[in-house]
């Protein structure tokens, strides 16, 4: 008897099927993994800002308190940011440390080669981070250190230190008007490329990925419920104590920080 020799193949519709079933399959594996990617990178500028607290908080330690000035003025004409000083002197690594994995094109910004208050800007750091400029903000200064001290926070779990940016500047401000000041199509200098959110770094050394509107509602995070000096934009008496809510932010700014 002759063996049958014939050989079993795909049809072109079983074929199909197989197609369309991995078509599927990777219809729904990949934003899982793009989920969990988002989630890595996430959880890798977290870790960064408080790595930036910690280094903030040594500094303080080793300096009687004081926490480090926004700008350190080197001569007439120059200075450096308090991220050039921390990346030079140890308090922080340099490289990845500095910048958020999902921080968006042209990516970390540095203000080398700028100015302000006169001043040209002679040594900066790549950065995402920022400082809170309600709390450290001062021109033309020579100190090393800040004349405020850690211990002047009211609340340090609920105080931003650390503020994710895109901006060049070493320190940001949210004052209604300047929250208004980015009205309109500039998405502005807060963070929210994590999801509409920005990474926020506190005083007591914990960091949250929050939206911006949350950092002034019910009460202003920026300003500690406690104004520590006179506000430059919002003028107070130095020793008013009161909540700084800011509901009108949701007039204010650009829809790329509003809640879905």
């Amino acid at each position: 008897m002759r063996a049958d020799r014939r050989h079993h193949a795909f049809t072109l519709i079983e074929l199909m099927v197989v197609i369309a079933i991995i078509a599927v399959l990777i219809g729904i594996l990949l934003p899982v993994l793009g989920s969990v990617r988002g989630k890595a990178r996430r959880a890798a500028c977290l870790s960064n800002a408080r790595q930036l607290v910690t280094a903030t908080n040594a500094f303080s330690a080793a300096n009687g308190s004081r926490l480090p000035e926004n700008r350190t003025t080197i001569d007439d004409s120059t200075y450096i940011t308090w991220r050039a000083r921390f990346e030079g002197e140890g308090w922080m690594p340099g490289g990845d440390a500095w910048a958020c994995p999902d921080h968006p094109e042209p990516g970390p910004r540095t203000e080398r080669g700028y100015s302000e208050s006169g001043l040209t800007c002679v040594g900066d750091v790549e950065s995402s981070y920022a400082l809170n400029g309600h709390v450290l903000w001062r021109s033309r200064i020579t100190d090393d250190s800040a004349r405020v001290r850690d211990i002047v926070f009211a609340r340090p779990s609920h105080t931003i230190l650390i503020a994710e940016t895109n901006r060049i500047f070493g320190d940001l401000r949210a004052s209604p008007p300047v929250v208004a000041n980015y009205f309109g199509d500039d998405p502005g200098p807060y963070g929210y490329w994590h999801s509409g959110e920005g990474t926020y770094a506190f005083q007591d050394g914990h960091a949250e990925t929050i939206a911006f509107l949350d950092t002034g509602s019910p009460d202003c995070r920026w300003h500690n419920g406690r104004d520590l000096s006179e506000d430059f934009f919002v003028p107070q008496q130095p020793n008013e104590i009161r909540q700084h809510d800011h509901p009108d932010w949701e007039f204010l700014v650009p829809e790329v920080y509003l809640r879905n």
